[in-house]
Formats: C-alpha cells, sequence, structure tokens
C-alpha cells in the first residue's frame, strides 16, 4: 500500500553543520559496504591529491576494516568512523596535521585520548576546510535532503559565528557550545550561544559507550568508557549551570546515562537556572531512568538512524541492548514523552535528510524503535509550510521512502 503525504521542512536538532560543511571535499561512505568498492573511492581521490591529506567519512567498523598495514601503504589519510568517535589515520596523514597542530597530533593514536579530546579534533580538521562558500553549498544541499534548520551542536570558535552571518544562516541553526569554547566568546558571541555541550560517554561503533553490561566480543570486558567520574560530572555540570545557558548532555549508554540523570538529580534546585536540560541520543534509555528524567523536566533529543544500530551493530551488543535501542514506543506511551515538546528528533548528520530519517521511522528494526507519522512531524518538522515541504511517498509494501521538494507557492 503506498501513500502520500505533505510534510513541512525538516528541523534537524542535532548536527554539525560547520564540520559537515567543510567535509564537501571528502569521501562519503556511508552507504558504502563493500572494502573493494571504499579501496576504489579512496584510490581515484588519492589520484587527484598530490600527497594531500584525503579525508573520508561514514566508515562503518561492521562491514569491513583495514589493518593498520595497509593504511600505511596509502598516501596520507584519514578516515572517520560513521560515529566520529573514531578515526583511522596513518603517519601521512599525521604529518599533515602536524604542520598546523603541532607534536598533540601524535596523540591521536590513543583511542582514550581521542574520546576524551573529540571536540578538539572534530575542531581541527573543521577549521582546516571550513569557509563561507562551503558553508552556503552545505545548507543548498541540506534543503534538497528536506532539511531547512540544523543545530549547531559542537561551535567551533567565535569565528563560526561571523561565517554564519555573513551567510546570511543565523535564522537556520542554533549554537551549542563546548563549556571552554564558550568562555574564550567575547560578551556578544555569548549572547549567540544557545547552550553548552558536554560528552559523558563515546558511541556504539567505536565501542566506547558506556554500558552496564559489556560488549560482545574481545574479552567480555568492555563496557566502554566514562568522560568523567560523578563528581567531576556535578562540578562541570553546576559550572554550565552558573551561565544561565540551556545544557546538552551526550549519553548513549545505559550507564552514562544513569551517571547523567543522577547527577543532575542530585543538582536539582539548581537546574532552573538553565533555560533547557537535554540528554543527546539517549539509545540505551531504561523505563527507570526515562521515568526519572521526565520528572526533572528533561528533554530528550533523539536520531530515528540510529534505530539501524540493532542491526548494524549485533555483533557488539547482546540482544537486550539490540531490542532496547532507540525505545520510542516505551517512551511515548508508557513514560508520557510528547513528540515535538519534550523529545526532539535529528539526525547527527548519520546521514542527514529525510529519507532516512523516515525510513528508520516509519519502518525500524523492531516495533519498539517506530514513530507514527504525526510524532514525527511534531518532533522533526517546522511548524508550518513558509519554507517549502516535502512531499512524502510511503510505501508499506515493500517498505520504502520517496520524496520531492515543493517550494511554498506549491503547497
Amino acid at each position: 500500500m503506498e501513500s502520500t503525504v505533505t510534510i513541512p521542512l525538516l528541523k534537524d536538532h542535532h548536527s554539525h553543520p560547520l564540520f559537515y560543511s567543510a567535509f564537501n571535499h571528502a569521501i562519503s561512505l556511508n552507504s558504502v559496504e563493500n572494502k573493494q568498492v571504499a579501496d576504489d573511492l579512496l584510490g581515484q581521490s588519492f589520484e587527484h591529491r598530490n600527497g594531500s591529506l584525503t579525508v573520508a567519512h561514514g566508515w562503518r567498523s561492521n562491514h569491513y576494516r583495514w589493518s593498520q598495514a595497509e593504511i600505511e601503504s596509502m598516501p596520507p589519510l584519514a578516515i572517520f568512523n560513521v560515529s566520529l568517535h573514531s578515526l583511522i589515520i596513518n603517519r601521512g596523514g599525521m604529518d599533515c596535521l602536524r604542520t598546523r597542530y603541532g607534536n598533540i597530533v601524535d596523540q591521536l593514536a590513543d583511542p582514550e585520548w581521542y574520546e576524551n579530546n573529540l571536540r578538539v579534533v572534530l575542531n581541527w580538521f573543521a577549521n582546516l576546510y571550513a569557509s563561507r562558500e562551503n558553508l552556503s553549498r552545505f545548507f543548498l544541499e541540506l534543503r534538497d535532503l528536506g532539511i531547512h534548520y540544523v543545530e549547531e551542536m559542537l561551535l567551533v570558535d567565535e569565528n563560526e559565528i561571523q561565517v554564519f552571518q555573513d551567510c546570511k544562516l543565523l535564522d537556520r541553526t542554533r549554537f551549542w557550545s563546548a563549556p571552554d569554547t564558550f568562555q574564550s566568546l567575547s560578551p556578544q558571541a555569548k549572547t549567540q550561544v544557545h547552550g553548552l555541550k558536554l560528552f559523558t560517554d563515546g558511541a556504539i561503533g567505536s565501542e566506547s559507550a558506556a554500558l552496564n553490561r559489556p560488549f560482545q566480543g574481545g574479552n567480555g570486558t568492555n563496557r566502554g568508557m566514562l568522560i568523567y567520574t560523578e563528581s567531576e560530572l556535578a562540578q562541570t555540570i553546576d559550572q554550565c549551570l552558573e551561565t544561565e545557558k540551556s545544557l546538552a548532555i551526550h549519553a548513549i549508554g545505559d550507564r552514562a546515562i544513569e551517571q547523567t540523570i543522577s547527577t543532575l538529580k542530585k543538582l536539582t534546585p539548581r537546574l532552573s537556572r538553565a533555560p533547557e536540560i537535554r540528554i543527546e541520543h539517549a539509545q540505551l534509555i531504561t523505563e527507570q531512568q526515562a521515568s526519572v528524567a521526565i520528572d526533572l523536566g528533561i528533554k530528550l533529543c533523539m536520531q530515528p538512524n540510529f534505530s539501524s544500530d540493532s542491526t548494524n551493530y549485533a555483533d557488539r551488543l547482546d540482544s537486550g541492548y539490540c531490542t532496547g535501542n532507540n525505545p520510542f514506543r516505551m517512551l511515548i506511551d508508557q513514560v508520557g514523552y510528547t513528540p515535538g515538546e519534550n523529545l526532539l528528533l535529528g539526525s547527527d548528520g548519520m546521514p542527514h535528510g529525510i529519507k532516512s530519517a523516515a525510513k528508520n521511522s516509519f519502518f525500524p528494526d523492531f516495533p519498539s524503535q517506530r514513530i507514527s507519522l504525526s510524532e514525527f512531524t511534531a518532533a522533526y518538522c517546522l511548524d508550518d509550510f513558509s519554507m517549502g515541504a516535502i512531499r512524502l511517498k510511503v510505501d508499506e509494501s515493500s517498505n520504502t521512502i520517496d520524496y520531492e521538494m515543493l517550494p511554498p507557492s506549491d503547497v
């Protein structure tokens, strides 16, 4: 059965537009499931780089891997895992970065250092290639994917605000900043920042999300990593609350979510200082955790795209985590989260656009992950059709999505 509906353009509540715009020149491996295809794409890029750094992103470690020897045999290269929480880089690639950022680049070989300094590394790459031209082009590409508005969850520096202003894009984003970046801004720039952003763990794809039960494989002891101790997180959150800005906290694994919620609960009298407190991703949240979070007034910002982790990473998550990933029905039906109010949706750029978001919402791996059309529209779309519309074609017999863009005059 095929149906056609018209919905407003997307309001993506979680992404990194300057970083992704800087990757206009990079190789996307998002849809690549075969190592030979990936090698061919890399090889074609090497032919045109003349020894400069080749960057690829969207690699999924569940499909294929390279040995370090294979990576070292290639020209200067950096490959980001689709989660961004792990990076493959060879000596040539590190040499290219070292000319700009110094010997600190050597720390990239340490996975724990990388996870603790993720935003620093992402900012290195954003600053290498970001420009007004790339940002403007990127927002045109987002429009073709059905997106009008996209929040910047990792402000690079004060210059990024100026770039958005020069491109006349300030009304199509909202800036979130790391605490130390925020403190480095001028008073005027601080007024442009909506909130502060913290990381408490890593990601499932890089096996660094903080879990109560270990990842499958290996020696059976890896439960991911927490970025902060409990006292460090409490102190950091308290300092963020002092700014009276909103607060977004990245927490994917149930252990990180538990640490985040329990810390916020201890700070209950001070939470009102923040206009908005969000947990980003919350993929493996339990019903008990969600019940406490909603009572504390904590919003959840989640990604329908990540529902596919239940299949993509069945090699590293136990069956309970696979079925408990992105439990939208529990959050909405049992706990009482309301799409568009305290439950928001975004993409994290993995990937951007209506097609993947709608498919993973309407036809997910598990019924517990399903989001209805009305819920999707409330949590993921603009309030009206003033910017245009998406004519969405949903084929329930084949579980496929197609769409076309409509200008405001055709709505």
